[in-house]
């Protein structure tokens, strides 16, 4: 691929985060929360939405109008327009975020009607699983905090708990469709700066 200039961000949701947040555009038209660095701002004109477990599958693309900081420091953007668009990602998996340039983007092959029914039923699949696969003692189902818990645990079992209000926006950026493995990663990263 060039050596294009960055103008794209590339974004990774889960399944059930990409029905409830991506697949049908929400009236305000705003999507994520992420921690952008200030100069990359300006550069990005679309953002590209990756669907995990889907053997790197690019759903949707959106316009973006603006960048809007929120009171945490972290950014969210307001689009145009957003189509729906299948294909490949030709990158390594994104667990976070990736910057690219949309003109190497659009250059993959689509994907064909079939492609796009098994990727997105192998996406759904895992992620039913993992959700139901452990219900709280009160019966109440808790699958965010689960998978957070779990990977927090995996990965960063020496470092201390995240506080409760903490865990409350690591969690509420989950159920906004950021990815988890990149939420707790970063969550660590800055706590060790």
């Amino acid at each position: 691929m060039n050596n294009i200039p960055v103008d794209s961000i590339v974004f990774s949701v889960t399944y059930e985060n990409y029905i409830k947040h991506i697949q049908n555009d929400k009236p305000e038209k705003k999507l994520g929360e992420w921690d952008i660095e200030d100069p990359k701002i300006n550069l990005l004109k679309f953002g590209y939405t990756y669907l995990k477990d889907s053997d790197q599958m690019i759903v949707k693309k959106h316009y973006i109008d603006s960048f809007e900081k929120q009171s945490d420091g972290r950014y969210c953007f307001y689009f145009s327009k957003s189509e729906d668009i299948f294909f490949e990602y030709p990158y390594s998996r994104v667990q976070g975020r990736h910057y690219k340039n949309s003109i190497d983007l659009e250059r993959c092959d689509r994907l064909s009607e079939n492609e796009i029914k098994m990727r997105l039923e192998k996406s759904k699949n895992i992620k039913s699983k993992a959700s139901t696969s452990k219900i709280k003692k009160s019966g109440i189902l808790e699958p965010v905090k689960e998978e957070l818990t779990k990977i927090r645990n995996e990965k960063f079992k020496d470092q201390p708990l995240p506080t409760a209000e903490q865990a409350r926006k690591l969690i509420e950026r989950v159920e906004n469709g950021e990815d988890a493995d990149a939420v707790v990663t970063e969550f660590y990263l800055e706590k060790n700066k």
